[in-house]
């Protein structure tokens, strides 16, 4: 059958193909990141602003970073980390002054954020009971 898809059709058959085909393949932390990323800005589209301009730039800036071997001195890899990390924080700021503007698009971008931080999160926090203590991470 020919149809003929809207803009937003289309951005919604590639997020959700990124989401059920690409991101469940990818093995590396960095890699997911920039699918989110990607998923993030493609719900943002064309929503103008210099926030939403910070976001695509921040977005362009580091998913091109080159990746970090891991280096006997883990001083870069810290570095790289802490800049992924202010860099997500620094796109949630943003974020929020969009869905304050009223850009319903940033809701569902910032939703797309959280589902790259939540794993993250929960495994930092996690906790096993073991006799009458807990170990773990957190």
């Amino acid at each position: 059958m020919n149809t003929t898809p809207s803009i937003d059709d289309l951005l919604e058959g590639l997020i959700v193909g990124l989401q059920n085909e690409i991101i469940p393949h990818l093995s590396n932390a960095k890699s997911v990141a920039t699918a989110m990323m990607m998923q993030s800005l493609t719900l943002l589209g064309d929503v103008p602003g210099p926030e939403a301009d910070r976001i695509r730039a921040r977005a362009a800036s580091l998913g091109s970073l080159a990746d970090v071997a891991i280096p006997a001195d883990q001083a870069p890899v810290r570095e790289a980390h802490a800049q992924l990390g202010y860099g997500l924080q620094d796109t949630i700021s943003d974020l929020d002054v969009l869905q304050r503007g009223g850009h319903a698009t940033a809701d569902a971008a910032l939703n797309r954020v959280r589902e790259f931080l939540m794993p993250t999160i929960m495994q930092n926090i996690a906790a096993i009971s073991i006799g009458g203590g807990m170990i773990g991470r957190g």
